[in-house]
């Protein structure tokens, strides 16, 4: 078990904000003490790649000098996935061939969150490109094993309570796979939700830019932000929930799969429809169809690299390469046909107003971190574009988190957060303190 700070880093990123404007908390002390965990921390965890200390000190010293006014997220440290451009910080993406100055400007996503009051404190690591290759983070549940990724260092920090909020991507799995691994709160947007200027793409038409947090009305309060639209997470029960079946073959951890029973259990007593569904037509297959899309794409957007930055590319990205250049254009529309079919038997899921809900990966955190774990639970969802949230749904056996996934079939996703909140309330897995508890 993780053991919170004495300090203001352990606040949520609503209770932090509520302290603020109620005068029990400044920006500086709130950002300092987020520091000092990492000082404190991060030679074990090793979530960061890149700090800049004296910048947030200085905006947090900004923000306090500044009228209160109406900024969302006033004073709020964050971590930013070392994929995605923060001005006067480098954005090296885990990789030798990468840039080492600082750059120039900002992602889209990164202004939103400024202008409304959030600091970067830093870049937390990413697998290589976002892929696969890990780097050096560990799982504070249990650092002999993997956080998952590609956004290791970004779970890893908010578990870890180094910040309330980092900001991750997904392609696969990379958001919703280390929450839960970690143990946190993860949302992966729609598709096209949250602009991606200033990212550096892997598959483009399925990078998302996402969020970890430890609440989901963090989450959602960091959302609305990035998006540009309200997104209110008041508890709602939602029509129904629907069960998918895992696909053929494949089966989850028996530890995993009991918490996940117990969830829906507990979610069923509160009054919910939970409907179980068989596998559904071309399911099974869709992972084949991401993985033979994903592979073009990652070939098309690194092609631009020499030969020698190529060579210096892990085998596993060189494979990946490698595959995608060797798919025929009967691969794709094959691949691009089962996509179209799958999304065709979501559709009467989306018009009845239904979520659909599991586990969000096949086992908690595997041992070792020279394995990131397995995302076939959520390279449909990535495919797709639709928006998904995975929520703690207790510790298993061996003393580790699971994740709960939701998934909205429908693209807008305008129900999954008031859902979210209120199977975050059945399952009571806020554990981040109260605004009263700051020190």
């Amino acid at each position: 078990m993780i053991e919170p700070p004495d300090s203001s880093a352990r606040l949520s990123a609503c209770d932090g904000l509520a302290g603020q404007a109620g005068g029990d908390l400044t920006a500086v002390r709130w950002v300092e003490a987020c520091l000092d965990r990492i000082a404190a921390r991060d030679p074990l965890i090793r979530a960061w790649t890149h700090l800049d200390p004296e910048r947030a000190r200085a905006a947090a010293h900004d923000t306090d000098r500044s009228a209160p006014g109406s900024a969302p997220l006033r004073g709020l440290p964050i971590g930013v996935k070392d994929v995605i451009d923060v001005a006067a910080m480098p954005t090296r993406c885990n990789a030798w061939a990468t840039d080492p100055d600082p750059v120039r400007f900002d992602a889209e996503c990164i202004e939103r969150v400024r202008k409304a009051g959030a600091i970067p404190v830093g870049k937390t690591v990413t697998t290589e490109f976002a892929f696969t290759e890990p780097g050096p983070t560990v799982n504070p549940h249990d650092t002999r094993r993997t956080p998952g990724g590609s956004s290791s260092g970004s779970a890893a920090a908010v578990a870890d309570f180094h910040v309330p909020v980092a900001l991750t991507t997904q392609t696969g799995g990379s958001t919703i796979r280390p929450a839960a691994y970690c143990g946190v709160v993860g949302y992966k947007p729609p598709f096209g939700h949250v602009p991606t200027r200033g990212l550096h793409y892997l598959a483009p038409s399925m990078d998302h830019i996402g969020l970890h947090a430890r609440s989901v009305a963090d989450i959602a309060r960091v959302a609305t932000v990035l998006e540009a639209r309200t997104r209110p997470a008041d508890p709602q029960a939602p029509l129904r929930l629907v069960r998918l079946a895992l696909p053929a073959g494949v089966a989850c951890q028996p530890q995993v799969q009991s918490l996940i029973d117990r969830a829906c259990d507990r979610l069923a007593a509160s009054g919910i429809e939970i409907l179980q569904q068989a596998p559904l037509e071309e399911f099974d297959r869709i992972d084949d169809a991401h993985r033979v899309l994903m592979a073009a794409e990652v070939a098309r957007t690194l092609s631009r690299w020499s030969a020698e930055a190529l060579a210096s590319f892990s085998e596993s990205l060189r494979s990946f390469i490698a595959k995608g250049q060797a798919a025929t254009e009967d691969d794709l529309a094959y691949a691009r046909a089962r996509v179209a079919r799958i999304a065709q038997r979501l559709y009467p899921f989306a018009e009845a107003g239904a979520l659909l809900i599991g586990p969000a990966t096949l086992e908690t955190a595997p041992l070792g971190i020279r394995s990131t774990g397995n995302a076939l639970l959520n390279r449909p969802w990535s495919l797709l574009g639709l928006g998904a949230i995975t929520i703690p749904a207790g510790v298993a056996e061996d003393g580790l988190p699971v994740g709960l996934q939701i998934v909205d079939p429908h693209p807008s996703a305008d129900r999954l957060f008031p859902t979210a909140r209120f199977v975050e309330n059945v399952l009571s897995t806020r554990t981040v303190p109260h605004q009263e508890d700051m020190t």
